[in-house]
């Protein structure tokens, strides 16, 4: 199984979403999250695993897997967040095979098609 992570388009002007950023050209460089998705993110940088970034549709764009991505650094922020910094972004652009609920923010599946 894969890990994957739930963010928003960083266009979408959700207020409820989580401080993520984003370069100019689209790739996740940092994102906020509560603890038990940074535990995991940890698990995966230790060891050497990849985590997909499942892209939410917004504003008439398709959800998407669009990158893959390793785990660089994993700070905790307080209690219950923490900051997860990504490196070395694979552009994949695959269907997402699940969609998650509203105000899920990872989940586990098959690697996508290609990965």
């Amino acid at each position: 199984m894969a890990f994957y992570i739930v963010v928003h388009h960083p266009d979408d002007p959700d207020p409820t979403k989580w401080a993520n950023e984003w370069d100019g050209g689209g790739l996740l460089r940092t994102i906020t999250t509560p603890r038990s998705v940074a535990n995991r993110c940890r698990l995966a940088r230790d060891r050497r695993e990849r985590i997909f970034v499942h892209r939410c549709a917004w504003g008439g764009i398709n959800a998407t897997i669009r990158r893959s991505v390793e785990v660089s650094d994993v700070n905790d922020i307080d209690r219950s967040t923490a900051l997860v910094r990504f490196s070395d972004p694979k552009l994949l652009d695959a269907e997402p095979s699940v969609f998650p609920q509203q105000g899920q923010n990872s989940y586990d599946a098959e690697p996508p098609a290609g990965a």
